[in-house]
């Protein structure tokens, strides 16, 4: 040590020591943020597993294609910022997922062949209670009478006499611009719509009242969730 150092002023000394240590303090820190940060992850990591097995474990049981799952821990701890939809083409099947996590597993009917429901990344555009088709729904005449049942306002135009009744989709939460959304429908536990995502209506009300715009929502053939680790990685 210089031998002037010890004739420096006290605040002097101070200075140089905490200059001194700086390079130790901020490794601390950093080594501190990494192994707080791992033990984050093998939380996260203990947890998901956790309940993916009590999933799996709830559909081993009978009929459980026209029941709805519900992890309550989970729900719970639900918040319009911690929310996220995947929809399983395959299966037939929704997930709400809070935190990455499976908090809900319920039936929905995606579109028929010959208006499948598109793939991809999406987010929940708008919210509507009450909302009717502009596409798809019934022709009627003055009387009220169908005159066609299943018309397309792309195809079917109204004859004198007569007018179009857009189908009701309450609860609806548009994904896209071409009249993709979910709504309430008939969920007959095969695909059956015109390529919207059909719920039931106590999970059409949940999801309504419960997520926000720009929800993410993915829609693939097979739910990521249940993707091996490093397939999901990619």
């Amino acid at each position: 040590m210089s031998p002037c150092l010890p004739t420096l002023c006290p605040a002097v000394r101070r200075s140089i020591l905490r200059f001194l240590l700086l390079p130790a303090t901020a490794l601390l820190f950093t080594s501190c943020a990494v192994i707080e940060r791992r033990a984050e992850e093998k939380r996260h990591a203990a947890e998901r597993a956790e309940t993916l097995a009590q999933h799996a474990s709830w559909r081993e049981g009978s009929a459980w294609r026209s029941k709805t799952y519900r992890n309550e821990a989970l729900l719970a701890r639900l918040t319009p910022e911690n929310a996220s939809l995947e929809i399983s083409l395959d299966d037939q099947r929704g997930l709400l997922l809070v935190d990455g996590l499976v908090a809900m597993d319920f039936p929905v009917a995606t579109g028929k062949r010959s208006h499948p429901t598109p793939t991809g990344e999406f987010k929940i555009l708008g919210k509507t209670k009450e909302y009717s088709s502009n596409l798809y729904g019934k022709i009627v005449d003055a009387s009220g009478a169908v005159v066609v049942a299943d018309a397309d306002t792309r195809r079917d135009v109204p004859a004198e006499g007569t007018s179009f009744v857009g189908s009701k989709m309450p609860y609806w939460m548009r994904l896209n611009d071409s009249g993709v959304g979910l709504h309430v429908g008939y969920v007959p536990g095969r695909p059956a719509s015109h390529g919207c995502i059909r719920l039931k209506r106590d999970t059409a009300k949940f999801l309504f009242e419960t997520l926000k715009v720009g929800t993410p929502v993915v829609v693939a053939q097979k739910a990521p969730t249940f993707e091996p680790a490093a397939t999901r990685a990619r």
